[in-house]
């Protein structure tokens, strides 16, 4: 088979090892930032309450300060997002740095060498201010530069540079240095670590999205305030995850109040033993992390919550108190205790999922309650130790932690999701990806991904091209209309999704004029439809998960026969997914708008397909999902069309449309027996 024509620049290289593990290459510099800055925050994590006590500060006051500085860090994480929005990432990034540099200048030059509690109080609590303006500004920018078939490897690498930092290396840091250089000079060493962090982020990230235009600003942004308020009671099971995701880590905050004393006096650990368990203890969290798809995807999101991390972390936080406490100075003991904790923690990750499902039509506003339950947990866990590690000591605080945990198991049975969405077998596409979708048997599980029956061709040799349109015949139009749907919000935040939907459908259905022109007139001011092309441009990709699986069997049983073309309003990236998945070589001439510079309907596209192909438009078929982009155009150029129902087809057709092309098929594997039947026809007319 011929490789395929194309105006392309050139082959592309191999990808590289980053790009194998699907990390987002342009923000390289921001994610090595970002686990540098969390280091230098969780420096002191493991032992800072253990050096105030030492300092003759009591658990009760050092409780105090932990949960002033945790109600300062919720404030900072539930804002962050919309501050961001209203001054761009790299600001809130900025005072996000700035906050924690100044205040613990002040923390470490003036409040400890005083003894001042007041003075710590203020200065360490106004320090809560810096870590989440700084961290969750980059993942406002991770999620509006990333394209969309990326974002949850972007967000995954997010989530694994702040937890590796925070405290896992933080605290391995801490074990290793404290023998050389002591515990006060090491606080100072974490200030210039999360310095050098934060300029290393913030001189290497790509520049600010665009945003909303300055006098459409306000009024978006004191909806979305509003509607962040107020989903707490219009979805009232946001708020069920809100509380969730507050115990999911208000005890681990709590922890690190007391625990350090509690090994390193009662266990009998040293101090770098200690800050190594929880190094280990982390560690094991980022790999649950890492595995938690893979079990939620099985026993499904809502149970792996309830199971995996609320009643898992119920046993596992019983069993780090009472196997130590047992057991003194048995290092490999305390150390296994911990492991089994962060993995059991790594059970709540699905619920980053279910949130915002929760609330489809306003997801923006349930991430913000998730956010908040998790800027809460970090007020919530220190508050109880300081209420009631005087009355009840250790084991009371212990059992208060394992049964928050029990509560979250019961909480999150109560967060269902429509059944399809929770069994995970529908995707955006809907009845698309039930009908031709794969069934967790691998991609060719689908009756309908058998291959094609080619015998009805044998002999026949009147057409000797076939082209095919690639969004909705190849893979999956939802990756586009995802792409419209972000781009608009990227515009104007206040749109709903219902809204945007209503369009589509009608445009769906009309099966005329131009899609984004449609949404453009719509949702865009001044119906700046390049505007609205440039911003999907961002998240318009190809994921594997969008291929249809009767493609491959299909497209290799015709490319024994016939010449095979691409004819789509597409770009590189199509070229991208086409190599991935093993379609490239299979086309002889592919004809993309981004690379030709004509998009269809115009028909000098499928023209310029057609003499790079070297064949006549009468012995040539189209094949596509649109009538106005492909059916009609290709009709007027002298080609026989074939039309697939799905995609953006409408989802029931007119008969006048129905009788627009030469044939209709309702899959791939169709196509041969509807090249036959076009054959039939033009034998007999000749």
């Amino acid at each position: 088979m011929a490789r395929a024509s194309q105006a392309s620049p050139g082959s592309f290289q191999i990808a590289s090892f980053l790009d194998h593990f699907s990390f987002p290459r342009p923000l390289l510099w921001g994610y090595l930032g970002l686990l540098l800055f969390m280091m230098g925050d969780g420096v002191e994590s493991g032992y800072l309450a253990h050096f105030l006590h030492s300092e003759g500060i009591s658990h009760e006051k050092i409780a105090l300060m932990f949960t002033v500085y945790g109600a300062l860090a919720t404030m900072a994480a539930r804002y962050s997002g919309a501050f961001s929005d209203l001054y761009g990432p790299r600001l809130v990034m900025w005072i996000g740095l700035l906050a924690w540099t100044i205040f613990q200048v002040v923390f470490l030059g003036f409040a400890l060498p005083a003894r001042s509690f007041p003075a710590m109080l203020v200065s360490y609590g106004l320090r809560g201010f810096g870590y989440p303006l700084f961290a969750y500004g980059f993942l406002v920018l991770v999620t509006t530069a990333t394209p969309t078939r990326r974002l949850g490897s972007a967000v995954g690498w997010f989530w694994f540079a702040f937890s590796a930092g925070l405290p896992t290396l933080g605290s391995l840091f801490a074990s290793l240095l404290i023998p050389y250089v002591g515990q006060y000079v090491t606080f100072w060493c974490s200030l210039g670590m999360v310095i050098v962090g934060g300029i290393v982020a913030l001189s290497g990230l790509p520049g600010r999205s665009q945003s909303a235009a300055s006098g459409e600003m306000g009024t978006m942004r004191r909806g979305s305030l509003f509607s962040s308020i107020s989903i707490a009671w219009e979805k009232p099971k946001t708020a069920i995850g809100c509380l969730v995701r507050m115990i999911n880590t208000a005890p681990q905050f709590g922890f690190l109040v007391f625990l350090p004393t509690f090994f390193t006096t009662v266990v009998g650990l040293n101090l770098s033993q200690w800050l190594q368990l929880l190094s280990y203890m982390f560690l094991s969290n980022i790999i649950g992390n890492l595995l938690s798809g893979i079990v939620g995807d099985t026993l499904g999101w809502r149970r792996t919550v309830a199971y995996i991390g609320g009643i898992g972390c119920t046993i596992t936080t019983l069993l780090l108190y009472y196997v130590p406490d047992a057991h003194h100075g048995n290092f490999g003991l305390a150390v296994l205790v911990a492991v089994l904790y962060g993995a059991t923690l790594a059970g709540y990750v699905p619920l980053s999922a279910i949130m915002p499902l929760l609330a489809p039509e306003n997801k923006g506003a349930a991430i913000s309650m998730l956010n908040l339950g998790a800027g809460a947990s970090a007020m919530l866990g220190p508050a109880i130790v300081a209420v009631f590690i005087g009355p009840l000591g250790v084991e009371g605080v212990m059992w208060i932690f394992a049964g928050l945990y029990a509560l979250s198991a019961g909480l999150s049975l109560f967060l269902t999701l429509p059944e399809d969405i929770e069994k995970g077998t529908l995707g955006w596409s809907g009845i698309g990806e039930a009908a031709f979708g794969a069934s967790g048997f691998g991609t060719s599980a689908s009756l309908l991904a058998h291959p094609p029956a080619m015998a009805a061709l044998a002999g026949q040799n009147d057409v000797d091209l076939v082209l095919f349109d690639l969004g909705g015949t190849i893979y999956d139009d939802s990756t586009y209309t995802r792409a419209l749907l972000r781009a608009v919000h990227d515009i104007n935040p206040s749109i709903q999704e219902h809204e945007f939907w209503a369009v589509y459908d009608e445009e769906r259905m009309r099966a005329s004029g131009s899609l984004r022109t449609a949404i453009a007139n719509h949702f865009v001011p001044n119906r700046d439809r390049e505007r609205l092309t440039t911003l999907a441009k961002r998240y318009w990709e190809y994921p594997a998960s969008a291929l249809y699986p009767d493609v491959k069997p299909a497209l290799k049983a015709l490319a024994g026969q016939f010449k095979l073309g691409l004819v789509a309003n597409s770009g590189e990236a199509a070229l991208k997914a086409l190599r991935r998945d093993g379609l490239h070589d299979l086309f002889h001439v592919i004809a993309l708008a981004e690379i030709v510079g004509i998009e269809k309907p115009d028909e000098r596209i499928f023209q310029y397909a057609l003499d790079k192909a070297g064949i006549e438009a009468s012995r040539s078929v189209h094949v596509g999902n649109r009538l106005d982009s492909d059916i009609r155009p290709a009709k007027k150029l002298g080609l026989r069309t074939v039309w697939i129902l799905r995609g953006d087809a409408p989802p029931a057709p007119t008969l006048d449309q129905l009788a627009e092309p030469d044939a209709v098929v309702i899959s791939l594997i169709g196509v041969p027996k509807a090249l036959s039947r076009l054959m039939s026809v033009t034998a007999q007319a000749g």
